[in-house]
C-alpha cells in the first residue's frame, strides 16, 4: 500500500477506482465501501484509491475544537492495508481547501491527479464547499465528468442501524460498547504504555498499571470503572479499568488505571491493549480508602461475571 501526498499524481492504471472520506474507526459501513472498492479494482486489474484528509476537517473548520478519534492514524493504515487498499491519497485539510467547491475538487483531484475511472461513495457522504457534493450532485452532473459513479446504500450496510463514526464515538463515551462494537464490526480497544504510578493500589491489594495512551488523539471514555480484557505479549488476561481523577485519594490529573486479575508481574514500559467489555459504574468519591476497597471488591466480582458471560456468548 502506498501513501501519496496531495501535491503528487497517481499514475493512470488499467482502472483507477476511488472513494472519499476520513474513515475514522473503519466501521461496518466503511468496510462495505472498501471491500467493494478493492473487489472492483481487482476484477479490472486496476488500483483502489482512498482519498482522505489530515487533520480531521472539524479541527480546522471549528477553532479550539478537538476530535477524539476511534483509531490512530497508524491503526487506520493497518486496517486499510488489511482490507487491500492500494493507495491512500492524503490531502492536507486547510482553511483554503475547505473552500474548494465540489466541481473544482472533482476536476483538480479526481480527474486531473487521480485519473479516476469510477468513484464509489456512501449514501451519507458529502464533499466540497458547504458539503454540496454527494451522490445526487454527481448523478445530476454525470455528463460533465468522464467517470462512473456508484452509491453504497444504507440497506447494503445495515437496515436497522444508522452507522456513523460520530454515533460510535457517543456510544464509546457513554460506555455502551455492545452498540459501539456492533457498528464497528470489532471490539473497541485502547493501546497504551505502562508507566509507574503512586503505588496506592498495592496498599489495598488492588495494584494497578498506569496507562499512557500511545495515541494522544484517541477517544477516551467517560470517567468510571470498566470490565475489560487485556492483551500483553500475545497473552489474553482479564481485569478492570478506572478512568478518572481518583477523588478518594485527591488525585489531580486524569488517569487510566488497570487492575489485572490474578497477575503479579513487572510490566513497566510494556505496550498493551485494553479491550473494553462494559461500564460497571461512574467514578465515586468515597469517605475513606477502606470504603473504596470494599467497592473495588464488588467491582471485581461484577467484572468477572461480565467477562465470563462474554466468553460463554462467544
Amino acid at each position: 500500500m502506498k501513501i501519496v501526498s496531495d501535491n503528487s499524481e497517481v499514475k493512470k492504471s488499467n482502472y483507477n477506482i476511488a472513494t472519499i472520506g476520513y474513515f475514522d474507526g473503519i466501521h461496518i459501513g466503511h468496510k462495505k465501501i472498501l471491500r467493494e472498492l478493492v473487489s472492483q479494482a481487482e476484477k479490472n486489474n486496476g488500483q483502489s484509491i482512498l482519498v482522505t484528509f489530515w487533520p480531521h476537517p472539524r479541527t480546522v473548520l471549528h477553532k479550539n475544537t478537538s476530535v477524539d478519534l476511534l483509531l490512530s492514524e497508524e491503526d487506520k493504515h493497518l486496517f486499510l492495508e488489511e482490507v487491500g487498499v492500494d493507495v491512500i491519497y492524503l490531502i492536507e485539510f486547510t482553511k483554503a481547501f475547505s473552500k474548494v467547491t465540489a466541481d473544482t475538487f472533482i476536476n483538480d483531484f479526481l480527474i486531473n491527479k487521480l485519473h479516476v475511472d469510477k468513484l464509489i461513495i456512501g449514501y451519507n457522504h458529502n464533499f466540497g464547499f458547504n458539503r454540496e457534493g454527494n451522490y445526487s450532485y454527481l448523478k445530476k452532473n454525470r455528463d460533465e465528468y468522464d467517470f462512473d459513479i456508484q452509491e453504497v446504500k444504507k440497506e447494503e450496510i445495515d437496515k436497522t442501524l444508522e452507522v456513523s463514526s460520530s454515533a460510535i464515538r457517543e456510544k464509546v463515551k457513554t460506555g455502551e460498547f455492545s452498540h459501539a462494537n456492533k457498528m464497528l464490526g470489532y471490539k473497541f480497544y485502547l493501546d497504551g504504555i505502562v508507566e509507574e504510578g503512586d503505588g496506592i493500589g498495592k496498599t489495598i491489594d488492588f495494584p494497578t498499571a498506569n496507562i499512557t495512551s500511545s495515541a494522544l488523539s484517541k477517544i477516551l471514555h467517560g470517567d468510571g470503572v470498566y470490565a475489560a480484557h487485556v492483551n500483553i505479549d500475545n497473552e489474553k488476561l482479564s481485569g478492570m479499568v478506572n478512568i478518572g481523577f481518583r477523588p478518594t485519594v485527591k488525585g489531580k490529573d486524569r488517569r487510566i488505571e488497570l487492575h489485572i486479575f490474578n497477575f503479579n508481574r513487572n510490566i513497566y514500559g510494556k505496550t498493551l491493549r485494553i479491550i473494553f467489555n462494559s461500564k460497571i459504574r461512574d467514578e465515586i468519591m468515597f469517605k475513606n480508602i477502606r470504603d473504596l476497597k470494599k467497592q473495588l471488591e464488588k467491582d471485581k466480582i461484577e467484572s468477572i461475571k461480565l467477562l465470563n458471560n462474554e466468553k460463554i456468548r462467544n
